[in-house]
């Protein structure tokens, strides 16, 4: 009998089993009269061996065993060491939640590669000369932007991000710092969200938008050697595209530097043919979606952001789909904490990465304005509650830091999880954690 479907059996070195007893889990018994076959996992990796039917009598499925080998596919000895409770056992627990393989890997496979790619991480801003640090979770007050629906702990919020937190040490002299750790979006799960997530977030004094797209090449490009999904001519095979069929052939992005850069308004032009060079409110979008004979823009909502995110769904999934997109100059009011381009205050100097279709990381040259960055929170208070989304308080302290005076800098966050994904050709972001929020 066999109660679950395993992997493929791994390639084994006996030798490593001969001596001191190896740890697996049991996951299927097919009793003979003269031979058995048993199947265990050891860590990620699924052994089926053959065993004398006597050495695992009294063995189940689900039990934890010590065991030697006699040759590559033979059990030498074997001993009960533990096991599931009577009626306990399940292929759907943890016992196998990540072992089991998607797409070529398993989820513990993944996970170790994980842990290589965050130490890489670490090593590229170490050599960088920056610092990491540790902000707070829990805040007096999240960001105020109607698209976030922040969790609340007590009197306090769980983070949506820390930008807050590393600028006001950029205020207070630190030059290079980053953080890599949770945030926390409610309202936000599905094959490239969970409502808790890792956030890379890095800042430079003294530079801007063009050091930052530095940072992300040559990030890549360090990462590109662990990736599993590389075809022959060392292409990324994405495969978590939403819009997408997982099953679908992947994008092949080709990771090469420098990375192509376009601007939002010439992405409009080139997939829907708008013109929304200059434009900051909603009407100005309608009219050149109409104009365009974009189909079905009649009922464009009449909040900007609503509006352009809504047109911007209709093609954001083919960009950076054979080579890694950076989309510059953002509409105006989707600058959040950015700052205006000098020269044409239409548009903000906000950075966002796009690899097959999908969005790993968002910058800014960060606005240094205090009154400007309180009246954009002003709005996004008068947004939510326009939304009937709840109040926020605002973060006062961050504010009196402005006012102190931010040093001209710029700064990126970056999704782990989703990273993890693209280089390991996962499909939904639970492949690349330990814990999904529906698992807990």
């Amino acid at each position: 009998m066999a109660s679950h479907s395993p992997n493929r059996p791994a390639p084994v070195s006996h030798k490593s089993f001969t001596e001191a007893p190896a740890i697996g889990r049991v996951v299927s018994i097919v009793q003979g009269q003269d031979t058995a076959t048993i199947g265990l996992y050891r860590e990620e990796q699924f052994f089926l061996l053959a065993a004398d039917p006597l050495k695992i009598d009294g063995v189940s499925i689900g039990d934890i065993v010590g065991f030697t080998l006699s040759a590559p596919d033979r059990i030498g000895t074997l001993e009960r060491i533990g096991g599931a409770a009577p009626r306990a056992w399940r292929d759907g627990g943890d016992a196998l939640r990540w072992r089991k393989e998607y797409g070529g890997s398993t989820r513990m496979e993944r996970l170790r590669l994980r842990h290589r790619i965050v130490r890489e991480l670490r090593a590229y801003f170490d050599e960088e000369g920056f610092i990491e640090v540790e902000t707070p979770i829990l805040v007096p007050a999240p960001s105020p932007e109607a698209q976030f629906s922040p969790f609340t702990a007590g009197d306090r919020f769980l983070i949506t991000s820390p930008e807050f937190q590393l600028k006001r040490m950029l205020v207070g002299g630190f030059e290079r710092i980053y953080r890599i750790g949770p945030v926390f979006r409610g309202r936000e799960a599905g094959r490239l969200h969970n409502p808790e997530f890792t956030l890379l977030e890095w800042y430079r004094a003294g530079c801007g938008l063009g050091a930052l797209a530095q940072d992300l090449e040559a990030i890549l490009q360090r990462l590109l050697p662990l990736a599993t999904v590389q075809d022959e001519k060392g292409r990324l095979g994405v495969t978590a595209d939403p819009y997408a069929n997982p099953d679908a052939e992947p994008a092949r992005v080709d990771i090469a530097a420098p990375f192509h850069r376009h601007s939002v308004a010439q992405l409009f032009r080139e997939h829907l043919g708008m013109n929304i060079a200059g434009a900051t409110r909603a009407a100005e979008l309608r009219r050149a979606a109409i104009d365009a004979g974009v189909a079905d823009t009649e009922g464009l909502p009449e909040d900007f952001e609503a509006a352009f995110f809504l047109l911007w769904s209709r093609f954001e999934h083919e960009l950076g789909r054979d080579r890694p997109l950076l989309v510059v100059d953002w509409p105006a009011p989707l600058a959040s904490l950015a700052r205006l381009k000098p020269g044409d205050p239409t548009v903000a100097e906000r950075m966002e990465l796009l690899l097959g279709g999908i969005e790993l990381a968002n910058g800014f040259a960060e606005l240094t304005d205090a009154a400007e960055q309180r009246r954009r929170f002003e709005k996004d208070l008068a947004n939510r509650a326009a939304r009937a989304l709840p109040a926020v308080p605002l973060d006062e302290r961050f504010l009196d830091s402005l006012a102190q005076g931010l040093p001209p800098a710029a700064g990126m966050a970056l999704g782990v999880d989703r990273l993890v994904m693209v280089l390991t050709g996962a499909t939904h972001i639970a492949q690349v954690l330990p814990f999904a929020w529906d698992e807990l």
